[in-house]
């Protein structure tokens, strides 16, 4: 249903030590999807052309919907980059940032599956 997209570009003559992560949802049938970076700031929209007979309310609550998605899948790669770094999971959850399997559910109960 959804992927988690990595994506990175370099400067000549620099190498960064990891390229940055992208977090892309898409609805079901991938005519809409939503691009944020880690910092949860939207970075791409996909609009496919098969909502052109869908109405412009349609399009904005599912523009939403994934950004709001991509949103929570952006805490998801924020925990893992914290607890990677040996931040304590109980701070992460202080935070309120969910879980893989939380984001899962996110994603089911949004489309409904």
């Amino acid at each position: 249903m959804t992927d988690l997209f990595l994506s990175g570009s370099e400067e000549l003559g620099t190498a960064s030590p990891q390229p940055p992560t992208f977090y892309e949802v898409f609805n079901p049938d991938h005519s809409v999807g939503v691009a944020c970076d880690l910092d949860g700031e939207i970075i791409g929209l996909h609009i496919g052309a098969g909502v052109r007979d869908s109405t412009d309310g349609w399009l904005a609550a599912e523009i939403l919907l994934l950004a709001r998605l991509a949103y929570q899948k952006s805490l998801v790669g924020r925990r893992a980059e914290m607890l990677e770094r040996g931040t304590p999971s109980y701070i992460a959850e202080d935070f309120g940032l969910p879980t893989a399997a939380q984001y899962a559910a996110m994603e089911r109960a949004a489309f409904d599956q």
